[in-house]
């Protein structure tokens, strides 16, 4: 880590303003393709955010303040949907709806002035003052002193955020399985939200007619093509409901995460969620089904969450924000698979299309169970072996 994780934030909410807001004047498509892509890659920055709250947060309740923040991203998504709502039914000009939503960055920039620097960064990059004055700044600012003792000491690493550090003897194992479940999470989570609209609307996912319709099914897929569509009152309904079902999931989680070990919670979860994932192509009755989505689409959430969780936990101070950023990247490239899984394969093939997502839950709920530390009620390193 040679880039203090506040600084890192900051550099990504900047980005997330300054291009987001540029988004509501570009000229054509293809700027639009770059300012979005831009605004992707700082997404991975903010996850920073959960790595500094983390690392101040006692053993005892660390699972508990991770799935806390995750609170907010649920509620982000509700705002994005109502304001969306209001501006595209109202005043119908998406320029303005990115500009508006790009006004939450700017405000977490702000806010970032009395955001406390890492104070472990700073003990393993040999800044022992800046770290008892950050702790002592905490302190005060909980109206509390600070626990009786000296702060350890630790050998400053001049070397710090290095690539070849994840893939270290003592963390190669640990590395290769995490890429694959951050992998396997984005899959699974990212497309059950592109499929839940569908089987809301339709209650069903593919076609009733079955492979001996093959014509009436390649109208069908057709017909789901259409660009520019614009939302109606009971579209943005559904996505409402979709994203509410993400709150019970966390609920239960926020107390799982300190009562259960992580490798178990984590794998068990995965392979829940991909029997629900091969619930969904039952045809029966919709309320069954929609109760079957609503708890994929929460269950789904809290493991991505827990899944930030244990990559935090596992890696040291010297190279924790790097893992974090190698898993936001293995995610991304989930991202690329997703639009044609739950977007196209999923009208023609939808057993296949629910198959490959269930799958990658399986097999990520394996990997967790393999995953060579157990993380649950363990303080967090500051350096390697």
């Amino acid at each position: 880590m040679s880039l203090a994780e506040k600084k890192a934030i900051a550099i990504s909410m900047i980005l997330l303003f300054v291009v987001g807001f540029g988004n509501a004047f570009v000229p054509s498509f293809w700027w639009m393709v770059a300012c979005r892509g831009i605004v992707g890659f700082a997404l991975g920055g903010a996850g920073q955010g959960l790595t500094v709250c983390t690392e101040y947060c006692p053993v005892y309740m660390r699972g508990k303040a991770g799935f806390f923040l995750c609170y907010f991203w649920s509620f982000g998504t509700i705002m994005v949907i109502l304001i969306s709502w209001v501006v595209m039914q109202y005043l119908n000009s998406w320029r303005l709806l990115l500009g508006i939503l790009s006004l939450p960055s700017l405000v977490g920039l702000i806010s970032l002035k009395w955001y406390p620097e890492s104070a472990r960064y700073y003990l393993v990059s040999g800044q022992y003052d800046r770290a008892i004055k950050v702790l002592q700044r905490v302190a005060k600012t909980n109206d509390t002193d600070l626990p009786p003792g000296r702060l350890v000491q630790v050998i400053a690493e001049e070397k710090r955020g290095r690539f070849k550090d994840l893939l270290s003897k003592e963390y190669r194992l640990a590395t290769l399985l995490i890429w694959f479940i951050w992998w396997s999470a984005a899959l699974s989570a990212y497309g059950t939200v592109f499929v839940s609209p569908i089987i809301i609307q339709k209650g069903y996912l593919g076609n009733v007619g079955g492979n001996n319709q093959r014509s009436g099914n390649q109208s069908e897929i057709e017909s789901n093509i259409k660009p520019c569509v614009e939302f109606s009152q009971q579209n943005f309904i559904d996505l409402l409901w979709t994203s509410a079902a993400e709150f019970p999931g966390l609920f239960i989680f926020t107390f799982l995460a300190e009562l259960c070990g992580r490798k178990v919670l984590l794998s068990a979860s995965f392979i829940i969620n991909g029997f629900l994932l091969l619930l969904l192509l039952l045809r029966t009755y919709k309320i069954v089904i929609l109760l079957v989505l609503f708890a994929a689409r929460g269950l789904m959430l809290a493991v991505f969450q827990l899944v930030y969780i244990v990559t935090i936990e596992i890696y040291p101070t010297t190279f924790r924000a790097l893992g974090m950023g190698f898993g936001n990247f293995f995610s991304k490239l989930a991202g690329f698979v997703v639009p044609y899984v739950s977007q196209m394969l999923v009208f023609e093939h939808p057993s296949v299309a629910m198959g490959m997502m269930a799958s990658a839950c399986f097999l990520a709920g394996i990997a967790a169970a393999f995953l060579p530390f157990e993380t649950r009620g363990v303080q967090m390193k500051e350096r390697a072996k």
